[in-house]
């Protein structure tokens, strides 16, 4: 869980999310979908734009999602280049990986909630919820947004 995660680790967030809609504004561009998600246990509401031949969903499916500040398991900082080297990392764990930055921190004045959005490559992501679950993130940081489709008798 995100509680018992140290300071070294490289998970900023972590938690299982259900689909709720897929492209809720209507079908933008041919390649992206828009998955309109909520969590399942910290219920924050994800927005995240996928490329959906690699990572495709449909309502009521369930993944694991998860936002690091590095691919090294370790949680060692990464050079800025892509190492290209074989090596393990925290991408072996996951069906659907994207890099990105954080652009804008928001508050919700009327429920509080933090809203960090992120651009993956022009794929926009916006998660929103309780400001205690989202303590890590800072304006301009690099993340990796990763997915795991969970498995039909796994549960969160």
């Amino acid at each position: 869980t995100l509680a018992a995660m140290s300071m070294e680790s490289p998970h900023i967030f972590e938690d299982g999310f259900e689909v709720v809609r897929v492209d809720p504004d209507g079908k933008k561009f041919e390649k992206v979908s828009r998955l309109a998600c909520t969590g399942d246990i910290y219920e924050m509401d994800l927005i995240l734009d996928v490329h959906c031949g690699l990572f495709k969903c449909k309502p009521g499916d369930k993944f694991n999602f998860a936002l690091a500040s590095t691919i090294d398991p370790s949680g060692a900082n990464e050079e800025q280049t892509y190492d290209q080297r074989e090596r393990k990392t925290l991408m072996d764990g996951y069906d659907y990986v994207m890099h990105g930055r954080v652009f804008q921190i928001d508050e919700d004045k009327k429920t509080h909630d933090i809203i960090i959005y992120a651009s993956f490559g022009g794929l926009m992501m916006s998660l929103k919820g309780n400001p205690k679950n989202l303590t890590r993130f800072e304006p301009d940081m690099n993340i990796y947004a990763m997915c795991k489709r969970a498995q039909a008798a796994e549960a969160f």
